[in-house]
Formats: C-alpha cells, structure tokens, sequence
C-alpha cells in the first residue's frame, strides 16, 4: 500500500500538477477479475452510468498523456470506403486500420509516430479514424488542392481503402496543445459503449514518449503554503470536486 496527495505530471511543453485535499491510497498489487465480477455482478444503472463516465475519462487521460508528450507533425483523417470495408462493423475498421499503419511503418516509415483514435459518425453507424502523425517522410502525401486556414490539405497516396486529408499541425505550443485537444472530443459516451472490451486508441508503443508521473506526501501543515505557490505561478488552474471518496482535486498546469 502507498499513498500520495500530489502528482506531478511532466509533458514535453508543460507540467500538471494535481493536488488532493485527502491522500489518495493505492495498492500496487492488480485486484482479481473473479473478485471484480463478484464486486459488479449487480449494478444499478447509476453505477453503471458511473462506470461508462468513469471509463471514458480514462481512455480520455490515457490519449492526453501521449498527446502531449509528444511533437506531432500532421492532424490526419481516415475513411473507409463502404465498397471495400465495412464502415459500420468497429471491429473490421479497427483491424484494417491497424494493419495499415503496420504495413506503412514496415514498408514506408519506420519510425513513424502516430496517436489514432476512431470517432462514431454523426449517422450512429458508420466510423473513421483521426491521427496525430510525424517522421511519415516515406509516406506519400499531395496538394488536394484545398485549403485550411492557409495550410495546404494533403492527401495520403499510399492509403487505399477510402478517403484520407493530411493538414500540417503549427509547431509552436499553441498549436501542439490545441490540436492536441481535438482528439478529446472524439471519445464520447456512445464510443465507449461500443467499444467495451475494444481497443479505443492505437500509437506507436516503440517510438511515442510518455510523461513522466512522480507522486509525492506533502504534509498537511506545508500544504496550504504549497498551493499557494502553485497559484501565483500557473497558467491554468481547475478544482474539481470527488463527492464518491469526499475529496476535492486542484490542478495546475504550467509552461515549460
């Protein structure tokens, strides 16, 4: 057992910390699944609503983090053309898409980057995929002709199975974090009902950073002075209550 009621979180342009008026406890060892099916064998629809919420703002934390560690080059969209995949089928899109970032790190780009998350079209039926995507110098790209804000739209020639638009993401932290934002969106609440016991996001495990996580006891008698820091040096603040463990959280966000 340990307990922490501060984390710092590290990204590639900015830190998190997040403070807790109540330590959070935590046991390393994983609980059983046979303990866990015993413990939700009878839920309510609360719970199971909480769970749905509680789920999503995981996939939600999980896609954030690796989005912000790293520098991405590309906001990219994929299609599927209804002719040669079945749009409407989550696990068909999944395993096409999935091979074919395989076969381009293979044959194209080795040590392409990528964060790829799926979004429920609008009709409730069919799904396409957004990335974040850099070193794709193997990777074909041309002029559609079309233009966002200035930015050329790009093509992705080697990609065959539907429609695809490349836009170049600003390099400039701005820029990083606000497109860093829009894959949030795409996690929504009928997502992650559609996707239980699915993969909800794909990345390149080999060459995506992580933040770095360091949790730390800071003493109650220190804590107020602590916070009080915090708030004159943050550039983003947020406080958030936790009514099921009575406990309240702060976050801070800083530049680096």
């Amino acid at each position: 057992m340990g307990a922490y009621n501060v984390k710092e979180i590290k990204f590639l342009n900015q830190t998190q910390i997040k403070v807790y008026n109540k330590p959070i406890e935590f046991d390393n060892k994983k609980v059983r699944a046979n303990e866990r099916k015993k413990e939700n064998k009878e839920r309510t629809q609360q719970a199971i609503d909480l769970s749905i919420r509680q789920s999503m703002n995981r996939t939600k934390n999980s896609i954030w983090q690796i989005a912000l560690s790293n520098k991405w080059d590309y906001f990219v969209t994929f299609t599927f053309n209804p002719k040669l995949v079945k749009s409407n089928d989550y696990n068909e899109v999944s395993f096409y898409m999935s091979n074919w970032l395989d076969n381009a790190r293979r044959r194209c780009s080795p040590d392409m980057k990528y964060l790829i998350v799926p979004e429920y079209h609008k009709d409730k039926q069919k799904f396409h995929f957004h990335a974040l995507m850099s070193n794709i110098n193997g990777i074909t790209l041309v002029d559609s002709g079309y233009r966002s804000n200035n930015k050329i739209i790009y093509n992705i020639a080697n990609y065959h199975l539907g429609f695809t638009t490349a836009i170049p993401i600003d390099t400039d932290k701005q820029g990083q974090n606000k497109t860093c934002g829009y894959m949030l969106k795409y996690i929504t609440k009928d997502l992650i009902n559609l996707s239980q016991g699915k993969r909800r996001y794909w990345y390149s495990v080999k060459n995506c950073d992580k933040p770095q996580i360091d949790n730390y006891i800071v003493e109650s008698e220190q804590l107020s002075g602590f916070i009080e820091c915090l708030e004159n040096d943050m550039n983003y603040r947020k406080k958030i209550d936790m009514p099921f463990s009575d406990n309240e959280l702060r976050i801070y966000n800083f530049e680096t």
